[in-house]
């Protein structure tokens, strides 16, 4: 009886390692036919290698323009808000355009009045980086990179 008992569990097992090979062999030969390499699975790729590629989305560039502005109008923002009918993706310079409107205070005060802004940053689709940052105001003036107006001469 203990005989009829060690070969079942023999050809149990026997029969559990052919149903595993077959699988594994179906998982490769899938990956193998769909064009997958092997190094898709390697997960100790160096960090060089890894941060070489990145794809940006509409909504990384939205997110690295409004950090710029932060940056640029440091608590200054009374409102801003994103042209969503202006702001695209341009496939002849592969970038995304971006248009901000945007109240800014005069200072960091936060005293009134604010002056309507319209900001322009272009991302590169690929790397998300911003590759270019305008700003201008309405016809009072223009508001320089230090957030300042700029003046003339005479401090006017």
């Amino acid at each position: 009886m203990r005989k009829k008992h060690r070969a079942s569990v023999l050809q149990g097992a026997v029969l559990g390692l052919a149903a595993f090979g077959l699988v594994m062999l179906s998982v490769g030969a899938t990956l193998y036919f769909s064009g997958v390499p092997l190094g898709e699975f390697d997960f100790n790729r160096d960090q060089a290698e890894q941060e070489r590629y990145r794809h940006s989305t509409m909504t990384d560039a939205r997110i690295h323009c409004e950090e710029r502005m932060q940056e640029s109008f440091v608590d200054r923002i009374r409102v801003m808000h994103v042209d969503k009918f202006s702001s695209r993706h341009d496939r002849s310079t592969n970038q995304f355009k971006i248009y901000i409107e945007a109240e800014i205070f005069k200072d960091s005060s936060r005293e009134p009045p604010v002056r309507e802004m319209f900001i322009s940053c272009f991302t590169n689709a690929e790397s998300g980086l911003i590759e270019l940052f305008q700003f201008a105001g309405d016809s009072e003036g223009q508001i320089g990179s230090d957030g300042e107006e700029p003046t003339n001469y005479f401090g006017l």
